[in-house]
């Protein structure tokens, strides 16, 4: 009987260490804000594309500036459920000042995920509101921001954080056809935004 009940304590405990390194494998979800940045002031850039870890993406558009703020800023985008912080970043996007098509697959650092989870930690919520800001520029550069916000601290930003992940990644010229995007170029050079693509 003491062999049965050695045995079945001996296989309850490797069950129970099983489950735990299951459990803490699991990638830990939080709950972000992506805010998408664009520019700088005169170089728009209509992102076409706009993925994370090759499996989920967030709507983006057309951007005109917040990409040479500090920190970044742009259009918010709520997700809808708690999510995993991503390991890349995929985009695809067009400049109108140069008529040029861009394209990046960029990997975020591998302890990424460990400084987000120290940043919830020193910046809890609800008092803070956590953001992940992503910029694509008209001039074929890419970055990626985290942002701690205080949201109840009114006017007072001096509690809030922010660092950059990523800065100045050069993305690729691909194939396109700029003339999809002909009429939002004219409505630029007719607001004065940039002079007209080849002058």
């Amino acid at each position: 009987m003491t062999a049965k009940t050695s045995m079945l304590r001996a296989l309850l405990v490797a069950l129970c260490l099983t489950l735990a390194t299951a459990c803490s494998s699991e990638p830990r979800e939080y709950n972000f804000v992506i805010s998408v940045a664009g520019g700088p002031t005169g170089w728009p850039a209509r992102v076409e594309m706009l993925t994370f870890d090759n499996s989920w993406g967030a709507p983006a558009g057309i951007l005109r500036g917040g990409f040479d703020h500090n920190p970044p800023g742009g259009a918010l985008v709520v997700l809808s459920l708690p999510k995993a912080v991503p390991d890349s970043v995929q985009a695809r996007w067009f400049s109108h000042r140069i008529q040029a098509f861009y394209q990046i697959d960029l990997s975020l650092p591998e302890d990424f995920s460990d400084r987000v989870d120290d940043w919830y930690q020193k910046y809890p919520e609800p008092k803070y509101g956590h953001y992940l800001i992503v910029g694509f520029s008209g001039k074929g550069e890419a970055l990626v921001w985290w942002r701690a916000r205080c949201m109840d601290c009114g006017y007072d930003r001096s509690e809030d954080f922010s660092t950059p992940i990523v800065e100045n990644a050069q993305a690729s010229v691909v194939e396109g056809d700029p003339s999809r995007y002909r009429s939002q170029t004219e409505q630029f050079v007719n607001e004065g935004l940039f002079p007209s693509p080849g002058e």
